[in-house]
């Protein structure tokens, strides 16, 4: 597919992609190289804070696509000091005037899944209203199941899924994460299902060795991944929002930062569908 204007207005990278470098910096660096979205992480802010963030994003150009992130409703933490982090990170996602805040629902608990998926039930119903009041939409994202016992107890699509259509509100969708879905034998239908509820899409590959379970993940194009398939069947089932690029990997974070951005910014010129931002 040749580059397009259309292709890069739908490219933004998350900052956990450059999470060694400074706000500033990556900033800087996304807006000289045209990548006109970035997908902010709560704990490294400019200046440690959303207000200061948002004006270096204005300053530079930029718009959040969405924030990392809300959740971790399942015990990890007091309930109560859950309830307010996640209501600040709705309000963090207002200010910076990102439309998602990505959920990181929570593990599963020596009580067990299910007891997990409840509280995650429970959590968002919480938080719902908040995020209605701030024209904030949550996003439950899915994790690859290997980290079932440390990050999310939802660790398919079709699960994510379920748990939105329960609620059928417009301000609760999903997030589909290329590393966390990829293996799921039934994806595409999955996809398929999750039409008109897919509000962000993050891509990464699949590196064989994966050295490490969270931050081993590989650069599109770098793995087994058939990324060109996955993009194309969200395209087709109606999603044409952001793409965001969000690589946690090691040998990634010690490269300058500005060879990221125009390394990103190449190759997801050839895979991502041409159809601009809706």
């Amino acid at each position: 597919m040749s580059p397009t204007p259309a292709a890069d207005a739908r490219l933004s990278i998350n900052q956990a992609t450059a999470q060694t470098t400074a706000a500033e910096t990556f900033l800087e660096a996304c807006a000289a190289g045209g990548v006109r979205a970035v997908a902010p992480w709560r704990h490294q802010y400019v200046g440690g804070q959303a207000r200061t963030m948002r004006r270096a994003l204005d300053q530079h150009g930029l718009r959040a696509s969405s924030l990392c992130r809300g959740g971790f409703f399942t015990g990890t933490r007091p309930a109560d000091e859950a309830a307010r982090d996640n209501r600040a990170a709705v309000e963090e996602a207002a200010e910076l005037g990102a439309p998602i805040l990505v959920l990181v629902c929570g593990p599963v608990t020596p009580a067990g899944p299910a007891v997990a998926v409840d509280a995650i039930r429970r959590g968002i119903e919480e938080l719902l209203p908040h995020a209605v009041e701030h024209d904030v939409t949550l996003a439950v994202e899915p994790f690859h199941p290997m980290l079932a016992a440390e990050r999310s107890a939802i660790v398919t699509l079709d699960q994510a899924i379920s748990l939105v259509d329960a609620f059928d509100h417009p301000r609760l969708g999903v997030a589909v994460d290329t590393y966390h879905v990829w293996w799921d034998p039934d994806i595409l239908n999955a996809i398929d299902r999750s039409r008109h509820r897919t509000v962000a899409v993050h891509v990464a590959d699949w590196l064989v060795p994966t050295t490490d379970l969270l931050a081993g993940r590989g650069l599109p194009g770098d793995g087994i991944v058939d990324l060109s398939q996955l993009l194309r069947t969200l395209e087709e089932t109606g999603y044409d929002g952001d793409v965001e690029v969000e690589v946690m990997n090691p040998i990634v974070w010690s490269t300058p930062v500005d060879e990221v951005v125009a390394d990103v910014r190449t190759r997801m010129r050839t895979l991502l569908p041409v159809q601009a931002p809706g």
